[in-house]
């Protein structure tokens, strides 16, 4: 399990629209960095909160050793069972201030499970936003058990949560890390710098729940002129033997002005198991206190 102080980066990955960049001019990995690190602290200064619509399915491959007659259970290959799950949630991410810094905080609340209602989560949401916590670090654990608990697999995870990469990007947070320019693509129609990083001091940002250290290594698809993040890798090593990848894709909304999280993949595989999962996001909108969210139909049993 990873601590959900480790995710608290949530809403910094919500970048604000990227306005016409200027003329193309010579630049190094420092700028570039000073620009993605500026980018997000003007965004951490103008940002509220946002919800949005994720639709989540979530898939585990293991050695056949399913329960027989479970319509849950699929033959997934010679030897293998796969297990599904679609989740249907609101997801928002909010700003938290504690003690002297401001934490983002990120909230899955489920609302079906394979198209079944959820019965105990009405207005949850609400009271978990709404009202300014008294200890932030105490609300970022209640979001974090919230968020888990209808995954898939026997390995609690945490981490998939689409804005955590740019905790590392951030302008004090940049120092924990070392970069590199890995090379330039063209991603949503922007020559962007593919930039590499690799987390060094620690404690690290990520621990276990024994405070042991998680290392994480990434990529960002950045604008080298405004700073913009259009994609992001992470791989954290979360224990030994096991492959970690959470890859998040980016968009303009232009009804908010600005960019958004659309989709998030992740892999976890350790042996013979493997978890997939793939998110979409939509129906972004500002959340405001009179918000009404969906109410159940019935009941996840």
């Amino acid at each position: 399990m990873v601590r959900l102080a480790l995710c608290i980066v949530a809403v910094l990955s919500m970048v604000t629209a990227r306005a016409a960049s200027p003329p193309s001019q010579r630049v190094d990995l420092q700028a570039v960095l000073a620009r993605a690190g500026k980018y997000v602290q003007q965004y951490q200064r103008d940002f509220s909160l946002l919800i949005c619509e994720e639709r989540y399915l979530q898939e585990v491959t293991r050695p056949n050793e399913g329960p027989a007659g479970d319509a849950r259970w699929s033959l997934g290959g010679v030897g293998t069972t796969t297990e599904g799950r679609t989740l249907m949630s609101e997801f928002a991410l909010v700003r938290v201030q504690d003690a002297d810094r401001a934490l983002w905080l990120a909230f899955r609340d489920v609302l079906e499970v394979d198209g079944r209602p959820v019965h105990d989560r009405t207005e949850r949401l609400q009271r978990l936003f709404v009202a300014p916590p008294s200890n932030a670090l105490a609300q970022a654990g209640a979001i974090a058990n919230e968020s888990a608990r209808y995954n898939i697999g026997d390995l609690v995870r945490t981490v998939n949560v689409p804005t955590m990469a740019l905790e590392f990007l951030g302008t004090t947070m940049q120092k924990r890390s070392s970069f590199r320019k890995r090379g330039e693509e063209t991603e949503q129609g922007v020559q962007a710098w593919v930039v590499a990083f690799e987390e060094r001091e620690r404690p690290t940002l990520i621990q276990t729940p024994e405070s042991q250290d998680v290392v994480t290594k990434g990529t960002m698809w950045i604008d080298p002129q405004s700073g913009l993040v259009l994609r992001t890798q992470i791989d954290p090593q979360l224990q030994r033997g096991l492959k970690t990848r959470v890859t998040v894709s980016y968009a303009p909304q232009e009804r908010l002005g600005m960019w958004v999280p659309v989709e998030m993949k992740e892999i976890y595989e350790l042996g013979s198991r493997q978890i997939n999962g793939e998110a979409k996001y939509s129906n972004y909108r500002r959340f405001e206190t009179d918000v009404k969210l969906k109410g159940p139909k019935g009941e996840v049993r």
